[in-house]
This record gives C-alpha cells, structure tokens and sequence, in this order.
C-alpha cells in the first residue's frame, strides 16, 4: 500500500482556521488538559483528515487486531509530529469540533466490520491537489521550516500573526488621504493603506506588544510584512521581545537597569528614581487575580442601541447608523456589536475606546499596611513604565476600584480608555507586568514626582 499523500494546507485556510479556534475556542496556543494546543498541531490534524478520501478517520487504532488496521488520527499524529497521540487526540478532536471545523462520526471499520467513533472534516475546511500552491503547515522554530520560502502576505497578518488580510474597497479611513483600497486583519483590526507598491502600517486596533509600535507607520514591500509575520525583522533578524531586550547579556545577581529615565531594579525587586537630593524607592505590591481573562466584554452593554446614539458622544455614528442598521435600533447595544465583531465588520470598533476591545480580568490589591497610604503608582510592564498615577485616594482605592475591575460600559466611548489599558495591560501579562507604589500624602509632592516620572516614561500618554 502507497503512503498517504498529505496535500500542505493553503497558507489562507491555515490563517482562518487559527483564527476560528481563536475566537471560538480559546487564543492559540493555551495548555488544554496537559496537551498544549497549537497552530501546528491543529494543521497538521487537519492535513491529515483531508488526505483521506472520506475525510474521516477513527479517533484511535485498535490495538492487537487480527487484521492490520487502519490507522487513526492518533497514529498520524505520532508519525508526524512525535508526540503522544493517544493524549493529543481527544483534546484535538474537542478544539477543533468545538470551532465548528470538524465533526465527529461513527465508521466501519474495513477490516473488523465494526464501528468506530471517527472525526471527520467538515466541506467548507477541505482542500485538493489543484488548490493554489501552498506550503505545508510549517510554525517558527519547526525543524522542517524555510525561512527562504515566503508567506503571501496576504494569508497572515504581521501584527497578531492570527487573522488573515482582506483587501476592502469602497470606504475610506478617517484622517489618511484618498485610496482606492486598504488592507484590514480579521483578527485584531490593522489596518494597512498601499503606497506605490508598497503598504504602509497605518492603525493597530489592539496595541499590546511595544515591539509593533515601532512598526507604526512604517512602510515595507509585501516581503518584508510577510517574514514579520514569520517573525523574522527586516533584513532576516529574528525579532527580539522586549524582555529578552531588557534583558540580555546582563550579569546574574546585578541591579538591572530598566529602559526609562534612569529607574534602577534592586536585588529586593524595588525600583529606584532619584530624586532632589534623596532617593525614592517604589516597592512592588501582590495583586491578587481572580477567574481568567474576558473578551468581547463590551458585548454586555445593555442599553438599546437606540438609547445610546441620543447620547452627544455618538451622535456622529446617528447617521451611518439609520442608513445601513436602522433595523438593529430597538436591539440592545451589546448584541448589536457583538454580531458585527462576528460577521468581521470593523464599524463597531466606532463605539468603542482605543482600548475597549481588549481582554479584561479581576484583581485586588493584597491586604497590607501600605494599602492605605496615599501617594504615586507606576505600571510596569515587560520591563518597561506604561502608566504613572497621582493617588489622591488610597492605593486600595485606586486599584481595586479604578483599575481592578472592568464593566461593559467602560469599553464604549463614554468609558475610561485609561483604566481598560491598565487592566487589560495588568492581566494579560500576569507574569511579567506589576504595580509599584511610593507613599506620599503630601499633595504638591505627589504632583512633583508624577511629573517627573511621567516626562521618564516613553509610554505614557
């Protein structure tokens, strides 16, 4: 018997279905009963059920069967990616029906004449020999991995490197000149317009990594997008985090310092500033998490869409409105918003602030004395300052009250962009994020010192 011919999955399909999962299941990659679930493993299973004629195969191969049995998707799954199938698959099998790709079935088995419970890929998610030519599903790092083979930019968004692009004509973004078209990700909102034969990065819908800020603008050929969504910079660098920035070819056991306006990290993990003629220290305060972290909390809002476009803030969104979803007016507004993210149409980022559409938890401040003091807090992320604050309320206040929870309402326009960045910034980077404060009741100090980290820090706006 010939081996199964495994036809590589287009790039675009590969691209959609990362993003499905994403959004359906949970974002790629995440820890899923001891199995980590990732793009390759999802691909790979895919590529394995379309090889097959009826695009099934049973979930598990029979073990010490008279007859040689055909092989299940667990025995594919080894043979390809060296990793135990009898634990991937039935994590496997759950994501990818979960995300609507695939279903599960029951086959006769060719060789015992018994049923078998198999997994079967669903039409819209197959492929054949005469689609366009693709790669095979390849994931930075793979041994088998060309960095001289490149993506079409178009099948994966540099920014997120989970949606897909998609060419939209027929409307124009505020603020940019005149252009016949731009580019848009499904996923996370960029937004590119084409200059000459070029395409320039002219919005990121959800800022959450500094390293894409310095792409801000900036104006590559298509190759050049392509090997960033590969993760490799121009000129075939492979790109460096800020952590491993901060970070590199720093003595073990040292002060490090960090990237802004001469704060030093202590061996204690306080953070020093001079100051005048002393010295202030800001210590790190323990937030304690609760739950994991929530999309799409906007989609909660309750008042009718109706209701909301009487307030001033959106009276400039009253007319796209009753010209194209006049029917969606009695509808509450999370709903109406919620369904347009889904069908991908960007026109409900318009009700939201630049950072109402991010992943949101719940936090407090673990009790202690200085719980109840006054004074400055920073917002440290990844080894770098996003957010200085004056605290004329208590620290307990401040965080668990202004920054420890997010409501619905707080994403819209009319909510507070500030305290959605902090959170989202505080709980999505668990590990590498934290609050450090410095008491001071004084409030002509206070004032002081936040000025002058604030004119420290690149990231404060």
């Amino acid at each position: 018997m010939s081996d199964t011919q495994f036809f590589p999955m287009p790039p675009e399909m590969f691209a959609l279905a990362c993003e499905t999962v994403s959004r359906r299941v949970s974002r790629l990659p995440f820890l899923r009963s001891g199995v980590m679930v990732t793009g390759e493993l999802l691909g790979v299973a895919m590529e394995c059920l379309n090889a097959e004629f009826k695009k099934t195969l049973a979930f598990r191969t029979p073990l010490n069967a008279a007859d040689k049995p055909q092989d299940g998707l667990d025995r594919c799954i080894e043979e390809r990616l060296k990793i135990p199938g009898k634990t991937a698959v039935p994590v496997v099998v759950d994501v990818l029906c979960s995300a609507g790709i695939t279903e599960t079935t029951e086959i006769m088995d060719r060789f015992s004449r018994q049923t078998r419970t198999g997994i079967r890929l669903l039409p819209p998610w197959t492929w054949h020999s005469a689609s366009a030519i693709a790669q095979a599903v390849r994931f930075q790092g793979s041994g088998n991995h060309d960095d001289s083979t490149p993506l079409s930019w178009m099948s994966m968004c540099p920014i997120c490197r989970t949606g897909i692009l998609n060419r939209v004509v027929g409307k124009q973004l505020f603020g940019i000149p005149h252009t016949d078209f731009y580019i848009e990700c499904t996923h996370c909102g960029a937004k590119f317009i084409p200059v000459g034969t070029q395409f320039r990065l002219v919005s990121i819908a959800t800022v959450r990594d500094p390293l894409w800020r310095k792409y801000l603008d900036q104006t590559f050929p298509a190759e050049t997008w392509a090997a960033l969504a590969r993760g490799t910079g121009p000129g075939g660098k492979a790109l460096l985090y800020p952590t491993e920035r901060s970070m590199e070819k720093k003595p073990v056991g040292q002060s490090q310092k960090l990237p802004f306006g001469g704060l030093t990290q202590m061996k204690d993990g306080s953070l020093v500033v001079p100051f005048k003629e002393k010295t202030l220290y800001l210590k790190p305060v323990k937030l304690n998490f609760s739950g994991g972290v929530k999309e799409d909390l906007f989609a909660r809002v309750q008042t009718p869409l109706q209701e909301l476009l009487k307030n001033p803030a959106f009276s400039h969104l009253l007319s796209p409105v009753n010209a194209k979803y006049s029917r969606y007016l009695p509808m509450q507004t999370g709903l109406f918003l919620g369904q347009l993210k889904q069908r991908h149409d960007p026109f409900y980022r318009e009700f939201l602030n630049i950072y109402g559409d991010e992943k949101y938890g719940t936090f407090r401040l673990e009790e202690s004395n200085e719980g109840s003091k006054k004074g400055v807090l920073i917002v440290v992320v990844n080894r770098a300052m996003y957010h200085v604050v004056n605290c004329p309320d208590t620290f307990r206040v401040i965080i668990n009250d202004t920054f420890g929870r997010i409501s619905s309402d707080d994403c819209l326009l009319t909510g507070d962009s500030t305290r959605c960045r902090i959170n989202a910034l505080l709980c999505i980077n668990r590990n590498d994020a934290g609050i450090y404060i410095h008491p001071v009741e004084k409030e002509d100090e206070r004032t002081h010192i936040a000025e002058i980290l604030k004119g420290s820090s690149p990231s404060e706006t």
